[in-house]
């Protein structure tokens, strides 16, 4: 529970005007959807690229605490046969008694979708992602999915 306060009460200070630099302040700085393209024989994996800053990482789906939030790849006009994240590396941030399990550096997501006997359909989305570093974490941010 403690893991939990605190984490409430550093959302709280990044949301402060006193805060200091807004840019370090928001996911989406941190958090960048890098490619998305669709692979397999029929396009029916969709390979979603994301690049994270050094010295931030996100939280693993699923995350490793009820009060984190976890990258999550959210298809809007298409339902995932399976959302297949990668393995997550443990973490020991300064805000837990507990390491967590975290993404780093540059990972991908693969959504399996229904097969389909056209070119692959645009999809439409959003990742969500919390950037956090060893000492904080930022408002989470939901990153729209780029045309292909």
């Amino acid at each position: 529970m403690t893991g939990a306060i605190l984490l409430a009460a550093a959302c709280a200070y990044a949301q402060t005007p006193d805060a200091g630099n807004r840019h370090f302040l928001n996911s989406a700085d941190h958090v960048h959807i890098a490619g998305i393209g669709h692979v397999g024989a029929d396009g029916s994996e969709l390979v979603v690229t994301v690049v994270i800053d050094p010295e931030f990482h996100i939280n693993a789906n699923p995350a490793s605490q009820d009060y984190l939030i976890p990258t999550t790849l959210n298809i809007t006009n298409e339902t995932p046969l399976r959302v297949i994240y990668p393995h997550p590396v443990s973490f020991a941030p300064n805000f837990a008694e507990h390491p967590i399990e975290v993404y780093q550096g540059r990972i991908e997501i693969i959504a399996k979708l229904p097969a389909s006997s056209g070119p692959a359909p645009r999809l439409f989305g959003t990742l969500t992602v919390q950037a956090c570093t060893d000492r904080i974490c930022l408002p989470p941010a939901d990153l729209p999915l780029p045309a292909k």
